[in-house]
């Protein structure tokens, strides 16, 4: 191989681009306006890490003639697992100080799963898991790109070794490469269309980005033969590409997917202008003391940075953005001395250095430690949530449904429609629940009116997607298609099985909460008027009842009752809301709206059996009103089967042409 590749030695350019991807990342997590998209920090680390893994690995070969397996791994274990077993153990000490114990439980596993190199596929399945917990609230959510990072590092090097060394040929490597980036990245497009978290989380979906970061160390310097001007405006377009896509791209927007490729080739622009012309353009600014202390403690601000900003929600739950900012901040100055005692000292640890065996064994140990410590959290959080002050909180958490969801539940990814019948099959009267989640909590009360009189109950139901034809903000491409063609084929069958009535249940409540939008997605009400008609007026004929969507709190509700009960300066009454602050009376006039003329549409509305007055309470009668934030508890919604089954048994006795029932 020639002497003018790209063979990355130490590159101030690349500390600096390091500097900015941390940075965007942490202003993301704060919430900062203006950086909705700040999570393309981590691909910008996933092309960094593509070009400079494979420039070591071609550099070594090139050398030796053969890749030390040894060595390399030895590096990488002296690099990064030193500071992430620290994070790990702190967070999980103070995770059993201050948790709840649903939230150590998560953060146990969690923690099991990073040990492992596999949180990305832990979190992969937490999320698209509906009923799931919250994974956002996870003081160790961040850790799903260090497992990405990781799973690159066991394979890659095994990859351009074999190609090198058994073909001795740059090019049949760059072919390698080309190949497996498109194919990654086809898997990433088709994965992001289709919805779902696995083009998120999962490495076959992201190794294009690695990829093309490879791809950028293999090409000879000079092969583009352009001005010195051209390189230093090729560097500025990669950077504006980069805080371009921090700027713009949002949770709305299917991602990685083609949106990706932005701060992708901005990333890989910067570092081939950075390759020819270093010290110009671009490369000064990247290159000043602040771009390179950001750059020099990024990992260790990484490890550090996303634990301190949820362990503060979790101690000021009207934490500021200015506040999280400040714990931002405090959690630089932890990363330096993480950095100082412990990432830095042992990296370069001489007897280390000459020992790569006796490096693998000590990571080895402290991967036990961690997994030892994680196991004991959860083992801990067992033992607080079957304390007897915790158990209603306990069983509340895991009562969801008696639904079988899996059979009965179209997932968020999928069209097809399931249909699951239940009470009297052959009852001439069939009552069909047809929506999404918000549906599926009326199940419980449902099923037993229909088994007390002999109907037939139908469900047509599917997650994330609302039986009004309108599409919530936040909801991909992909899974929106998949949601319309659901809801198409859904209100056919339903309107082919000649239902008696039909019982409509939607997320909705949110859309009118700033709550819900502070991430800067706007939704016009008027769009659910008009889905609310469309769907309704696809009913024409048939009645139906609309259950007014419930009150929808912007926190937990079992956690902050555990953490009530956990500890005495965190007030019970904390959990309470103002009516106005949980209930959007906005949306709701906007579905009666939706129904104005259609004498067969009915609505339900249960609010005043959770709210009283004013004021919203989780607890009513020593039950816990909700499950998580916004879904109702099984044993709740099965208080309501004498006031449910009297307005199903009125409106069934009733001429269709009658009134519209408020």
């Amino acid at each position: 191989m020639r002497a003018d590749e790209r063979l990355p030695g130490f590159r101030p350019d690349i500390e600096g681009l390091r500097g900015i991807a941390i940075l965007i990342v942490v202003l993301f997590h704060c919430g900062l306006p203006g950086f909705s998209g700040g999570f393309v920090g981590v691909d910008v680390f996933f092309v960094l890490s593509g070009f400079l893994i494979t420039g070591l690995v071609v550099k070594e070969i090139q050398n030796t003639s053969q890749l030390s397996l040894l060595q390399f791994y030895a590096r990488r274990a002296r690099r990064l697992l030193p500071a992430s077993s620290l994070t790990l153990l702190v967070t999980l000490l103070i995770g059993i100080i201050i948790l709840a114990p649903h939230e150590l439980d998560l953060a146990g596993h969690a923690s099991r799963a990073a040990s492992l190199y596999a949180s990305n596929v832990f979190f992969d399945h937490n999320a698209g898991n509906y009923f799931a917990a919250d994974v956002k609230s996870n003081p160790l959510l961040h850790t799903w790109s260090l497992a990405v990072e990781e799973q690159f590092y066991f394979f890659w090097p095994l990859l351009v070794s074999l190609t090198l060394v058994w073909v001795k040929s740059k090019r049949t490597l760059l072919v390698v490469l080309i190949g497996l980036t498109i194919f990654s990245f086809g898997i990433s497009v088709w994965f992001t269309t289709t919805g779902g978290t696995f083009a998120f989380y999962e490495l076959p979906a992201r190794a294009w980005e690695f990829g093309l970061g490879g791809m950028a160390v293999l090409l000879p310097r000079g092969t583009l033969r352009i001005s010195s001007g051209s390189w230093s405006a090729f560097g500025w377009i990669g950077i504006l590409a980069i805080l371009g896509s921090a700027h713009f791209i949002g949770g709305e927007i299917g991602f990685p997917g083609w949106v990706a490729l932005a701060p992708v080739m901005g990333t890989v622009l910067a570092l081939i202008a950075g390759t020819e012309h270093a010290k110009h353009g671009v490369g000064r600014m990247l290159s000043s003391a602040p771009f390179q202390g950001l750059g020099r403690l990024s990992y260790s601000w990484y490890l550090w940075h996303w634990p301190l900003l949820v362990f503060a929600a979790a101690l000021l739950p009207n934490i500021s953005i200015t506040g999280k900012i400040a714990v931002a901040a405090a959690s630089l100055a932890v990363a330096g001395l993480s950095y100082h005692f412990v990432e830095h000292p042992i990296r370069f640890q001489p007897s280390l250095l000459k020992r790569p065996a006796m490096s693998l064994c000590l990571a080895g140990v402290v991967t036990l430690l961690s997994l030892a410590a994680a196991v004991f959290a959860m083992r801990f959080a067992d033992h607080l949530a079957n304390e007897p002050n915790m158990q209603t909180i306990t069983k509340a958490i895991n009562d969801i449904t008696r639904l079988p969801t899996e059979k009965c539940m179209t997932s968020v990814q999928s069209s097809e429609v399931k249909l699951c019948h239940f009470g009297d099959l052959s009852s001439s009267v069939t009552v069909v629940l047809f929506g999404d989640s918000h549906a599926i909590q009326w199940f419980n009360p449902l099923q037993r009116i229909a088994e007390l009189n002999g109907w037939k109950l139908t469900t047509v139901v599917k997650s994330s997607c609302p039986a009004f034809d309108f599409r919530p903000p936040g909801l991909n491409p992909g899974k929106a298609a998949s949601c319309a063609s659901w809801r198409a084929e859904a209100l056919q069958q339903i309107v082919g099985l000649h239902p008696a009535i039909v019982l409509l249940g939607n997320l909705t409540t949110s859309l009118g909460l700033n709550s819900r939008n502070s991430s800067g997605i706007t939704f016009a009400l008027g769009d659910l008027q008009d889905g609310a008609r469309r769907t309704l007026q696809a009913l024409k004929g048939i009645k139906v009842i609309f259950m007014r969507d419930t009150p929808y709190f912007s926190y937990d509700i079992p956690t902050c009752l555990a953490r009530s009960l956990r500890h005495s300066w965190y007030p019970g009454g904390s959990c309470e809301a103002d009516r106005s602050h949980v209930l959007s009376a906005a949306v709701f006039e906007s579905e009666q709206a939706g129904a104005h003329g259609l004498a067969n549409v009915h609505f339900f509305d249960a609010t005043d059996r959770i709210c009283q007055q004013d004021i919203c309470r989780p607890v009513q009668n020593h039950t816990l009103i909700y499950r998580d934030h916004h879904h109702l508890t099984g044993a709740f919604a099965d208080s309501l089967i004498p006031v449910l089954g009297m307005k199903i048994i009125g409106i069934l006795n009733s001429p269709v042409d009658v009134a519209i029932a408020r």
